[in-house]
């Protein structure tokens, strides 16, 4: 946890302090994810979740070019674990196929580069994006370092865990490790078209769109993406 939060000083983002919010697993995640996990005071995100290779949200993530919504996806290796319970996330390792990384950079430049923060903070998410190693991470890991970076930059102070979320979500009773009111939220797809406008460098030519990945709201408010996450918390939960 942020040493700040041990000593007391919680960020003015935490809504309901005494709130738990489950998430799924997802990849540079939309505004409104964030928005959800920064207003409560815990946030479990469920690292049970069923390997389902329709749900591409867990290693792809939309953008904006000159010509609107690009997505960009980490290409990943089928799961061969074999279990009664099926694999999870946890078991489908990134691929290097076609230099994903090399791409992805190449299209984050050319999408942000005008944009008033890019060039600031673009490095911070330089190590999730990059080659996967001789040991590649898998799905679930590179989704969880690139929270921890996006976080990092928000300053979000919820307790953070990554683990399942089995018996979280039963009425909380005096015996339960997690007190307090649980929001599950994993089946929500975090889009909205009601999100109010923030600068975004070519709406002029584009106009708004909304449901973007974080890094969209980060490249273009920077240090002012934490008071845009409070306006949408406070409106939706």
């Amino acid at each position: 946890m942020n040493p700040t939060a041990t000593a007391g000083i919680r960020s003015p983002l935490i809504l309901h302090p005494d709130s738990t919010v489950v998430l799924p697993p997802r990849l540079f995640a939309p505004p409104l994810y964030y928005a959800a996990m920064a207003c409560h005071g815990r946030a479990v995100v469920d690292t049970a979740v069923r390997y389902d290779k329709r749900r591409k949200e867990v290693h792809r993530y939309d953008i904006a070019d000159v010509r609107g919504p690009l997505a960009l996806t980490v290409p990943v290796q089928r799961p061969h674990t074999i279990s009664a319970a099926g694999p999870t996330w946890a078991d489908a390792a990134v691929s290097a196929h076609g230099q994903w990384w090399h791409v992805h950079r190449v299209t984050l430049e050319s999408a942000y580069g005008r944009t008033p923060y890019f060039e600031f903070v673009a490095d911070r998410f330089a190590s999730v994006i990059a080659p996967p190693g001789s040991e590649p991470p898998s799905a679930l890991e590179l989704a969880r370092r690139a929270d921890t970076a996006v976080r990092d930059f928000l300053g979000i102070d919820t307790c953070v865990e990554w683990r399942p979320a089995a018996g979280l979500t039963a009425p909380a009773d005096a015996e339960s490790p997690i007190p307090g009111r649980i929001f599950d939220l994993r089946r929500a797809s975090f889009a909205s078209a009601d999100m109010p406008p923030y600068f975004q460098v070519r709406a002029a030519t584009l106009g708004f769109i909304p449901s973007l990945s974080i890094l969209d709201l980060i490249f273009n408010l920077g240090p002012e993406a934490p008071l845009y996450l409070r306006r949408l918390a406070e409106t939706n939960f």
